[in-house]
């Protein structure tokens, strides 16, 4: 084990100093002053043994689940093929919970992912990720000590791209920590201009180059592998951060570059995107290119309307409410109607001042979403449904007794937990 301490201000050092003392030839510490992850990677590349036969990398906050370095040796060892490169499934812990989304690549089980055949299985990440050390020799590999943000996913992408493939073992598992401060140096890169048009041009046009280079073409993998991350631009506070920390000048030129990005990639590796469909929207827009809902609609049948008002008028109960979701904007000829028996009744529709921008783009209005709707109160079952055109979706099924059941079933539960 190599611990390289790049510049600790906590209890680092002497908890390093103990452990090499007590396993002195088990363990390796070297100690630097804040040089950067990629400096202190190189460095501890720079002190792995002759003897070695595996690489890994486990960054300083995160964990290893027990026999994860069993399960890949034993993976290295058995598979069929001549396989270099092996890395785990991310779990989070910490302020964050739960797994990553590019866990589906785990499903299968151990495998070998070819990325000239399963383009949509990119790997981003250092941590949990190991080589065999004849790799890493054979192409000299090593963190570009330049760069301040990706180091990490160019180093293994390059790899990558020379082997074709990689191997996945979900039989072990990779503990990321997420800091409730936010202070991690993936979280505050976005606070810094280097992370704008200069990581464009270091990062992304750098994979498609290697591409090129390789294949002769911008694979399928890259195109999708760049298109799942930058979508990180558009999210909330990234994309206000673009705006807050780079003048006008900058920022118009991040935009051209941002542009130039898009136009390297094929339409459908965006459109096949796991992301709000406004984001997809305005990445084909800045394509010059027009996206088409139609083919998902079916996906609003799992989009519930929101019921922000409920009142008593007379033998009528009055519904408000709204349909503002991710997915979809509503047409000013679109619909909201309520069903029971074989009745529609339509809503009237509210006007709503509600919108969302990303960088003076208008991505959704919300301006037809709004609603009013009328239940004669002696209806106990109904749906809530959209009609738009060509178009007719079930949103919401309604059981009044179910619904007052859990209240009454709640209820008791407080109720006689307290009595206990």
């Amino acid at each position: 084990m190599i611990l390289v301490d790049d510049g600790s201000t906590d209890n680092s050092k002497k908890i390093c100093e103990e452990l090499q003392k007590k396993f002195p030839n088990n363990i390796d510490y070297k100690r630097i002053n804040n040089a950067g992850p990629s400096a202190a990677r190189n460095i501890g590349l720079r002190l792995v043994n002759e003897s070695s036969d595996y690489i890994g990398f486990l960054d300083s906050d995160d964990k290893l689940s027990s026999g994860a370095l069993h399960h890949i040796k034993d993976f290295f060892e058995t598979t069929g093929r001549n396989v270099n490169i092996a890395v785990l499934p991310i779990y989070y812990f910490g302020s964050r919970e739960g797994e990553h989304k590019l866990n589906y690549r785990f499903l299968k089980g151990n495998r070998v992912i070819d990325i000239l055949n399963e383009y949509d299985a990119p790997q981003y990440f250092i941590g949990g990720s190991f080589f065999k050390k004849a790799l890493l020799n054979k192409y000299g590999s090593t963190f570009d000590e330049n760069l301040d943000f990706w180091e990490d996913a160019l180093f293994m992408n390059k790899l990558i791209l020379n082997e074709s493939c990689y191997g996945v073992v979900a039989n072990g598992k990779y503990f990321y920590r997420k800091r409730t401060e936010k202070n991690s140096l993936v979280d505050t890169s976005w606070l810094s201009q280097k992370r704008y048009t200069a990581f464009l041009k270091n990062s992304y046009f750098v994979l498609f180059k290697w591409s090129k280079q390789i294949y002769g073409e911008i694979l399928p993998y890259v195109q999708y592998l760049t298109a799942y991350h930058i979508k990180l631009y558009l999210y909330p506070n990234n994309r206000d951060s673009a705006i807050e920390i780079m003048d006008t000048e900058d920022f118009n030129q991040f935009i051209i570059e941002f542009k130039n990005i898009l136009c390297e990639i094929e339409s459908k590796y965006i459109v096949e995107q796991d992301m709000n469909s406004y984001y997809k929207e305005l990445l084909l827009k800045y394509k010059q290119e027009k996206y088409s809902f139609s083919s998902g609609i079916d996906k609003l049948a799992n989009k519930n309307v929101t019921i922000n008002d409920v009142k008593f008028r007379g033998i009528y109960l009055v519904l408000q409410g709204h349909f503002v979701n991710e997915l979809y904007e509503m047409k000013k000829e679109d619909r909201i109607y309520l069903k029971y028996l074989h009745k529609k009744i339509y809503a009237k529709q509210i006007l709503l001042d509600e919108k969302i921008e990303i960088w003076g783009n208008k991505v959704r209005d919300y301006k037809y979403a709004g609603f009013k709707l009328k239940l004669p109160i002696w209806i106990l079952k109904f749906s809530i449904g959209l009609e738009g055109q060509n178009f007719n979706i079930i949103l919401n099924e309604v059981n009044i007794f179910k619904s007052l059941g859990k209240k009454i079933l709640r209820t008791k539960k407080a109720y006689f937990g307290k009595a206990k």
